[in-house]
């Protein structure tokens, strides 16, 4: 994936470094060992307060534009 193309997604950067690793494993580049699920769990925990702001920051803006 190019840069790009990244910055055109709605990912999350946690989500994408997930979605990267994850292609390394299926491509064999990578071992799926205890510190790589550990890697993976913490970019997941990452994503979910990522995605918890998201929705706060859009609930922000709704309210200031209502205002």
């Amino acid at each position: 994936m190019s840069a790009d193309s990244l910055f055109m997604t709605t990912k999350s950067l946690p989500a994408y470094l997930q979605q990267v690793l994850k292609n390394h494993v299926d491509e064999s580049q990578l071992t799926h060992d205890d510190e790589l699920q550990g890697i993976i769990d913490r970019l997941s925990n990452l994503n979910d307060k990522v995605e918890v702001l998201k929705k706060k920051i859009k609930v922000n803006r709704q309210k200031n534009e209502q205002a």
